[in-house]
């Protein structure tokens, strides 16, 4: 994977892609891998921890080594990955006013999450939806409340592509109201069934196609496991 990002090598960008579609054959087959290539196999996630830092896609790459050196543990990753990108800062203002009107109607605001049917029903949401913004440069709110980060944000895209926002909030005196942001994941990867390929840009015109039936594979023959991450951050706000 050096040779490639540095050199530009299409020998060995070609001996990487091939590799990885042999794995994926023997992986559909249900095929043992050899020691040697569960040693491929991880080296390639940990690589990926590497390029990540090196392109400044820092939560990416600690969830991919996780994913192979955590033994499954649960993680918590830097907050800022989210609170920086523009469809969580949209969603953020749009459950405010949603928690606000129900607080003026006493009606229960202490746990919401973006897939509470009372907020997807709702005007506040409804701007949020696929269709009235740019998926590249503004991100959107799906159907089932899972919001879609936007796909210029390389940073957030490769951590976390889909993703449910919630908010803890306490209201204080004054209309003063304490909130609490989180997002809960699980970093797991769907079987070969579902055809999903996960791009690993390495140089300019070289991308390894790394299907995702192949990482999840890894589970089965006990390489990695899958886990739940995390990331809270704390608002105060007047209402």
């Amino acid at each position: 994977m050096g040779k490639v990002a540095v050199f530009e090598s299409k020998e060995s960008f070609d001996l990487l892609q091939n590799t990885i579609d042999y794995l994926a054959c023997k992986g559909k087959l249900g095929k043992k891998f050899s020691d040697g290539e569960k040693e491929f196999m991880k080296e390639l996630f940990e690589a990926m921890w590497w390029g990540g830092n090196y392109r400044g896609y820092v939560e990416a790459a600690k969830l991919a080594n996780h994913y192979v050196n955590g033994g499954g543990k649960s993680l918590r990753i830097n907050p800022n990955v989210y609170k920086k990108s523009i469809i969580v800062s949209d969603t953020m203002v749009s459950l405010k006013s949603y928690i606000k009107e129900r607080s003026s109607n006493n009606k229960a605001i202490s746990s919401i999450k973006t897939n509470d049917l009372g907020f997807l029903r709702s005007d506040y949401a409804s701007s949020l939806k696929r269709g009235k913004r740019s998926p590249n440069r503004q991100g959107y709110i799906r159907h089932n409340g899972a919001l879609l980060a936007e796909q210029s944000n390389l940073r957030l895209k490769n951590a976390d592509h889909r993703f449910y926002l919630s908010v803890n909030t306490t209201k204080g005196s004054n209309n003063v109201f304490t909130l609490r942001w989180g997002v809960n994941s699980v970093y797991d990867f769907e079987p070969f069934e579902k055809n999903d390929i996960t791009d690993l840009p390495l140089a300019r015109g070289f991308v390894l196609k790394l299907p995702d039936g192949l990482s999840h594979y890894l589970t089965e023959i006990g390489l990695a496991k899958a886990f739940k991450y995390s990331a809270s951050w704390n608002e105060t706000w007047t209402g």
